[in-house]
């Protein structure tokens, strides 16, 4: 409590103000007598001082002496017997206490100074008493809103134990949930912390205050395990210092809020996992076609859609640290693609980051501003590099473009961090070719003779042995003249001249797709 709320009581009704009016605010926690002129040492923190008078009666510059010793203590004030060695203060002493908000209250002169001391107490302690019961109470309907509410009820809960509207924002400066006070007004306070206020809100780690709309608001961070996913409650603050009670009741809504925060995080996190499993098993090819779909449905992912993928690693692997360290890359990643909703999926493979991006982006673009902000921050201790999938395929392909990003991620340097897959090989290059239209392809080229078996080896030991009928007799243990037969045969069925060049190229990169 303070010194005016302490006086509101009625048993103080006769303790008038001498000067000092303006530090009423001071908070007062006990009640002390003094009347030694060594106080200095004795002043405590938020105590109220009790003196006949009698030390300053001849000197007066000990009462000057103890106001600023009251003031620097961060004492709750002087109260001074009414007429029983003082009539009444000079001048420079009311300037004094009054420049230095310290007030000085009369006590009455018929009461006796244990009796003062004692009324004081028993407000001080039954107010406590009372503060203790409120924040019980606080405590319990806190907890019990948390179990089986929504945010929106919190909060409308918490607004009318602070007695003060307030919003739950985001990593992002984001406003998701306010109290119905500020609903009208959430998407346009989103708007001005994150374009106009000009906080650093990612490394944002104290209390700020901000303006808005002629309204002072506290911002103060919910910290969670890792500070990228840390929210931030914001409190329309009162135009008065707030007590210690007040103060203490605006940690427990903080506190509570952070709970349900970090009970949100864990879904996220969880959502995360189950998401990484899912796409490791695609990558391990454990999962049918229909199986990816469905999932991907649930999650409101269109299967059709196709993306490239990018392989994020550290350049070197260190110690037990790098594990806290890949938490920290994959928590600033994940904050990134958040901040501007970047079409970007991401999960973790044996300690990489994997990002799907959407093809509709541009990766090189986008990774280069994601290298930038990463290498950005210093949180992040070690070199690493990017690699990334030359073609954009749907997520049932995942596997072959992890390949072609981690091929990517091999010839990446620190003088070059970001690199697309290059094929080696004409294999390589050809499996670039879309799967719907190299099926075509060998269909086309192929198909009569696909589900037979021997004149399908047959030819593709005839390209193989570069034409040459007696090499391939020899291969297949079979005759000569058989092989003539086959040969003849596929022709036919093939309605192709095997001796025409572009006819057997055609040939050879049907098998090239086949396998």
């Amino acid at each position: 409590m303070n010194v005016k709320e302490l006086l509101a009581n009625p048993v103080l009704a006769e303790y008038p103000i001498l000067a000092g009016a303006e530090g009423l605010n001071r908070e007062i926690s006990q009640v002390g007598m003094i009347d030694a002129p060594d106080f200095d040492e004795y002043i405590a923190p938020g105590q109220l001082l009790l003196t006949t008078g009698f030390l300053f009666k001849e000197d007066w510059t000990l009462l000057r002496d103890l106001i600023i010793a009251l003031d620097h203590h961060n004492a709750a004030g002087l109260g001074i017997k009414t007429n029983r060695h003082l009539s009444q203060l000079p001048r420079d002493i009311i300037i004094l206490a009054n420049k230095r908000r310290v007030p000085i209250l009369m006590t009455p002169d018929d009461e006796l100074m244990p009796q003062t001391i004692q009324n004081i107490t028993d407000i001080i302690l039954n107010t406590h008493t009372g503060e203790l019961h409120q924040i019980v109470n606080i405590n319990h309907q806190l907890s019990t809103m948390q179990t089986n509410n929504t945010y929106q009820h919190l909060l409308n809960l918490s607004a009318e134990i602070l007695e003060a509207p307030l919003t739950l924002l985001d990593s992002h400066f984001r406003a998701l949930y306010a109290s119905t006070d500020l609903l009208p007004q959430r998407d346009f306070f989103t708007k001005f912390l994150r374009e106009e206020s000009g906080i650093d809100y990612l490394n944002l780690t104290q209390k700020v205050h901000v303006t808005f709309n002629n309204t002072i608001f506290e911002i103060s961070p919910i910290f969670s395990a890792l500070n990228e996913n840390k929210a931030f409650v914001a409190i329309m603050s009162p135009n008065k210092t707030l007590s210690d009670f007040e103060l203490l009741k605006r940690e427990q809504v903080i506190t509570a809020l952070g709970f349900s925060n970090s009970r949100t995080d864990l879904l996220n996190e969880t959502e995360f996992r189950n998401r990484s499993g899912f796409f490791l098993n695609i990558m391990q090819h454990g999962l049918s076609d229909d199986a990816i779909d469905n999932y991907l449905k649930n999650a409101n992912i269109d299967s059709k859609n196709p993306y490239r993928v990018a392989v994020i690693d550290f350049t070197a692997k260190k110690t037990v640290i790098e594990t806290h360290q890949f938490e920290i890359l994959q928590a600033l990643t994940r904050w990134f693609v958040n901040e501007s909703n970047w079409s970007v999926l991401l999960f973790s493979y044996k300690q990489q980051l994997i990002l799907l991006v959407d093809n509709k982006i541009d990766t090189r673009a986008f990774l280069k501003e994601l290298y930038d902000f990463l290498t950005s921050q210093s949180k992040l201790e070690y070199d690493f590099t990017i690699g990334f999938s030359r073609v954009a395929e749907p997520i049932r392909a995942l596997a072959d473009l992890y390949e072609q990003a981690n091929h990517a991620l091999q010839l990446t340097s620190v003088a070059h961090p970001i690199m697309r897959f290059r094929p080696k090989s004409a294999q390589e290059m050809l499996n670039l070719l879309p799967k719907q239209e190299s099926n075509a392809f060998v269909e086309r080229i192929l198909g009569p003779i696909l589900d037979n078996p021997s004149l399908l080896k047959t030819l593709e030991t005839y390209m193989f042995l570069h034409q040459n009928v007696t090499a391939v007799a020899s291969d297949m243990f079979v005759h000569r003249n058989t092989i003539n037969y086959r040969l003849k045969k596929i022709s036919e069925l093939l309605d192709v001249n095997l001796d025409m060049p572009d006819v057997l190229v055609d040939i050879q990169l049907a098998f090239l797709l086949l396998d």
